[in-house]
């Protein structure tokens, strides 16, 4: 069965995009997983780091005076004859994915600037979900079946959502419709004072996914049957010095963790029952702690691929400056191919 994994938070500039890209690179290469990677944010920057290199050709193509246009179906595409009301579901059939590298078991269900269109129609299905309204219930869950049937119709091990750092409809759905999911956070003081806010939003959301599954499942609509299940946080985007995270950054770390196990973790269980933590976020809040990227980050998003992956021939880097370079990628790969097996380990 397909697992359905998002990294969820509401807050902004937590590294949520390029860490949902190595993640999923990591699933392929690591664990030899298929993958399809969903955009899910209008601002589709995880769909053009896939696809820098057709985007490229396809920029060199314009400047010729081709009109030119990106392959695959986009999400909104996809979504928008169901909200319609044109169908009484997605066509899925009818969906193209886009594979970056015809190598790799990776792909893409490509994002679209126009699907915050979607955002009020689906505010306006949750107002109505409790109403004997069919069209909007459809709307509802519109999403998840879209997602669970594209998961069974091509055989992919996991669906990775990547979505926009907001607390509205579109990005509520999408969480809704996964298993898992996992809170990237930069150790400073708004990301601290951001997981009391993620809290109240989470729970309502819960509660609310609680209040009318009898129903939905009476009337054979394919809503998700439990809530998603919390894995942990993604500490990113600090410095270290000799290895550890230096004391500017530990004591938010710090801080962050202690108040994840008394006001998230707590929340979580009191909307969605005990079984919304994974066991071993229990013991250990923290499913990953990766270091700022440096100079590797714009290297990574100029030659459009995993850090691990940057040959010193296309980066000009050499002498001491490679061989740290170097260290640091190794260390990149292992914390997202320890990662991988996290998001594995049920």
């Amino acid at each position: 069965m397909t697992k359905i994994v998002t990294l969820y938070n509401h807050k902004g500039g937590v590294s949520k995009t390029t860490t949902t890209y190595h993640l999923a690179h990591a699933l392929v290469e690591h664990l030899g997983k298929k993958v399809l990677v969903v955009d899910a944010d209008p601002q589709c920057n995880i769909t053009e780091l896939f696809l820098f290199k057709i985007i490229e050709d396809l920029d060199i193509q314009e400047s010729n005076g081709m009109e030119t246009f990106l392959p695959g179906t986009s999400v909104k595409d996809a979504l928008w004859p169901r909200l319609e009301g044109e169908r009484p579901n997605v066509d899925v059939d009818s969906i193209e994915l886009v594979q970056p590298d015809p190598s790799a078991n990776l792909y893409v269900f490509r994002g679209d600037i126009a699907l915050n269109e979607a955002e009020d129609r689906l505010s306006y299905a949750h107002s109505q979900r409790t109403t004997s309204d069919m069209h909007q219930k459809r709307n509802h869950v519109a999403i998840h079946d879209m997602l669970r049937r594209l998961g069974n119709r091509d055989g992919f091990d996991y669906i990775l959502i990547d979505v926009g750092p907001s607390a509205g409809a579109l990005t509520r759905s999408f969480f809704l419709a996964c298993d898992q999911f996992l809170t990237p956070v930069a150790p400073d003081r708004y990301n601290y004072q951001a997981i009391n806010s993620l809290s109240e939003i989470l729970n309502k959301w819960l509660n609310e996914h609680q209040q009318i599954l009898i129903d939905f499942q009476k009337l054979r609509l394919n809503i998700s049957q439990r809530c998603p299940i919390f894995k942990g946080l993604i500490m990113q985007r600090f410095q270290r010095h000799n290895g550890t995270a230096k004391p500017s950054y530990q004591l938010w770390i710090d801080k962050i963790k202690k108040r994840t196990n008394e006001v998230l973790i707590p929340s979580l269980r009191n909307s969605g029952g005990k079984d919304t933590i994974h066991a071993r976020t229990i013991s250990n809040v923290s499913a990953a702690e990766i270091p700022d990227f440096a100079s590797i980050a714009p290297m990574m998003l100029q030659l459009g691929k995993p850090a691990w992956k940057l040959e010193k021939r296309e980066t000009g880097w050499k002498g001491k400056v490679w061989e740290d370079r170097s260290k640091m990628m190794n260390d990149i790969k292992k914390f997202f191919f320890d990662l991988a097996e996290h998001i594995e380990n049920d």
